[in-house]
């Protein structure tokens, strides 16, 4: 890795002022603060630029101008503060895990800041609110269209940070993670020395909207051991925290996801990013009353090398604090990572001590493969709790759906044989069964014909459509897998 630092020789100075005054930049207008903030233009950095990694791929960072909003005359400078701030942030909490690595961000040559690509939006700042379905697909097809005649622009071909000033006219903008790619807004609070803000979640919304780009799903914090003496997951509601300027952390699933990414490398490993593997996981899941813990064991497969195991518990119910109407969003999954055993197995445990929601709730279990090369493959398993007690293996169950992808009326059925007769009696009709979700710890045969015969069709796992056997199911086990 390198650090770039400009040195405050006089000479310099006076070489990038004559190149500037020779350019005719001109200083943009400010949006109006109280009290007013005097700045220097951006075409004239600091005398001493601070330092910052840089590594062989870096961050994508755009500042996209609607053609009717300008951007901030200063945010060169101070947004080159705020990322050196959010990637020395990555850094310490990574640490925490043993993984000294930098999210690198990109040098603008002439300036020794870090690097923005200014592209300026066909239309208004009206025409891209909030809605990614209206905004993310056009604001991302215009930064294609100006990469393809500037390509020496762009660092890396997965990470893009998008930044849209403040809208003037009092609208939405987009703020969000979308795959690879992340939208935020700048204005003038957006700064270190705004940290803590009690009035605005805007800058660890920032952050928080960086780790989505970054390859984060939501998280909670482990509730036992972590959210007492560590605070708050960056990616539960970390944007919340970090703003105020209270305890936020990485958990440790984050950080190994983060180890893995391609603009945290230095060098960049022959293994190509993000390529696509072929895979299979086999797991096999108990509860041990005695420990209360999820044992968590099997195999795996992968063409390409696995670097950790990744175990999420996450309780489908409204979210803290995010009760907005858009279903599960996983902010309070609780997570924990393990080393793949040898022989390509998994050997885990899960104590439900560090869970919040373990009364009567309805929960997936997912099971996750990161491989070295940034991807994660994964495989999910519901259950519920009921009085306190996981509903796996012999308490296990399953649901069938009329329909492909769990559309159309569904009947939840305990562990347990079902011939026509008994499966009619519960709500499923004959030879109508199109999806299943089998719940965890059992496995489910459907059979054709009436009492277990026929041909017969074997799920350890969910299917979305039972393609082979759509139909024509007239009898069902539903056994546990132990």
């Amino acid at each position: 890795m390198k650090k770039y630092l400009v040195k405050s020789y006089l000479i310099v100075f006076l070489v990038i002022t004559v190149a500037c005054l020779a350019s005719s930049c001109k200083k943009k207008s400010e949006a109006p603060d109280t009290p007013p903030v005097v700045i220097k233009p951006e075409v004239d950095p600091p005398v001493n630029p601070p330092s910052f990694v840089t590594n062989a791929k870096n961050l994508n960072i755009v500042m996209f101008v609607p053609n009717d909003n300008p951007a901030l005359a200063d945010y060169k400078t101070r947004l080159t503060t705020l990322m050196i701030h959010f990637q020395k942030w990555f850094h310490t909490e990574m640490l925490r895990y043993g993984y000294d690595k930098y999210m690198g961000l990109p040098i603008d040559g002439s300036t020794k800041l870090v690097k923005f690509i200014e592209i300026k939006g066909q239309q208004g700042q009206a025409d891209y609110p909030y809605s990614s379905s209206v905004s993310a697909g056009k604001i991302l097809a215009e930064i294609a269209a100006y990469k393809t005649t500037h390509p020496s622009e762009f660092s890396s071909a997965n990470h893009t940070l998008i930044l849209l000033p403040n809208r003037t006219d009092g609208g939405d903008q987009p703020f969000y993670g979308y795959g690879k790619n992340c939208f935020a807004v700048d204005n003038a609070n957006m700064a270190v020395n705004k940290i803590p803000n009690t009035t605005s979640n805007l800058l660890g919304g920032m952050l928080h909207e960086l780790g989505h780009g970054l390859n984060l799903p939501h998280d909670h914090a482990k509730y036992y051991t972590e959210e007492p003496t560590l605070g708050t997951s960056l990616m539960g509601s970390g944007n919340v925290t970090f703003s105020k300027g209270q305890k936020t952390f990485l958990t440790e699933v984050d950080a190994a996801i983060l180890n893995n990414n391609e603009i945290f490398q230095n060098p960049v490993p022959a293994e190509a990013f993000y390529e696509s593997a072929t895979t299979s996981i086999d797991p096999k899941v108990n509860f041990n009353p005695i420990t209360q813990a999820f044992d968590i064991t099997g195999s795996f497969t992968s063409d390409k090398t696995v670097s950790d195991i990744l175990i999420y518990l996450d309780p489908n119910v409204n979210d803290e604090g995010y009760s907005s109407g858009v279903g599960n969003v996983n902010y309070n999954a609780v997570a924990w990572r393990f080393n793949p055993g040898a022989g390509s197995t998994i050997n885990a445990s899960a104590p439900i001590k560090e869970l919040n929601y373990k009364t009567d709730e309805p929960y997936e279990l997912f099971v996750k493969l990161l491989l070295k090369n940034g991807s994660t493959i994964s495989k999910s398993y519901q259950f519920n709790f009921k009085a306190g007690v996981p509903q796996i293996g012999v308490n296990g169950s399953a649901k069938f759906y009329q329909n492909a992808s769990y559309a159309g009326y569904q009947v939840e059925l305990p562990v347990g044989e079902y011939t026509t007769a008994a499966m009619v009696a519960k709500g499923i009709k004959d030879k109508d069964i199109s999806s299943v979700v089998v719940g965890l710890g059992v496995k489910v045969i459907l059979y054709s014909g009436d009492n277990f015969t026929g041909t017969s069709f074997e799920l350890t796992s969910s299917s979305s459509y039972v393609s082979a056997f759509n139909d024509k199911t007239s009898s069902i086990k539903i056994m546990p897998l132990n």
